[in-house]
């Protein structure tokens, strides 16, 4: 059985990637990994361009990230939206939670 893995990338000046899946196997280890880089509640801008795979923990993650964000005073974005998580987000009416990219990203 092949494991799901997942990378996140500092790139500086408050802006990161995340790499790999973004599954419910993943997403605990994401999530450390935030709280220990500080970027949790200081992150601005998140390239998801490279996310291979992902499910409703993921999109849990993402709305929760951008939330911890928000309650810091800070303004979160995500870039390259997967289309799993834009679908997710539609069908469970999560859109204005994850922000404008989130229309963006299924054409809206």
């Amino acid at each position: 059985m092949i494991r799901a893995s997942a990378q996140l990338v500092e790139r500086g000046e408050q802006r990161c990637a995340v790499v790999g899946a973004v599954t419910v196997e993943t997403v605990p280890w994401l999530w450390q990994q935030l709280k220990e880089g500080g970027l949790l509640t200081t992150a601005r801008e998140v390239d998801l361009g490279g996310v291979t795979d992902a499910d409703s923990a993921g999109l849990a993650l993402l709305v929760a990230w951008r939330g911890s964000c928000a309650a810091a005073g800070n303004s979160l974005e995500f870039r390259a939206l997967p289309a799993r998580i834009s679908a997710l987000a539609q069908l469970t009416g999560a859109e204005a939670a994850l922000g404008a990219d989130a229309a963006a990203a299924r054409g809206a």
